[in-house]
């Protein structure tokens, strides 16, 4: 085995290898912190406005006949 294989000095950590190996392993790390990230706020987005959704399915199904006005204003109630 020549010098920078195996040992550190030489060519770096292993050689070519594993500059490439370290290389991978903080681009993965960016990665999962950027996806992490973005669940996180979908997550906070969810939680913030589930209400006035449910509120706008509860006045379609109004709208179509599906419920009457007594159950919608329950639901309603229940919602604010």
């Amino acid at each position: 085995m020549g010098p920078g294989f195996g040992y550190i000095g030489g060519c770096g950590i292993g050689g070519g290898f594993g500059m490439m190996f370290l290389g991978l392993i903080i681009i993965g790390l960016i990665i999962y912190f950027i996806v992490k990230g973005q669940n996180n706020h979908h997550q906070y987005v969810q939680k913030s406005v589930p209400n006035s959704e449910a509120l706008e399915i509860a006045k379609i199904r109004l709208a179509k006949g599906e419920i009457t006005t007594e159950e919608y204003e329950n639901i309603r109630k229940n919602l604010l």
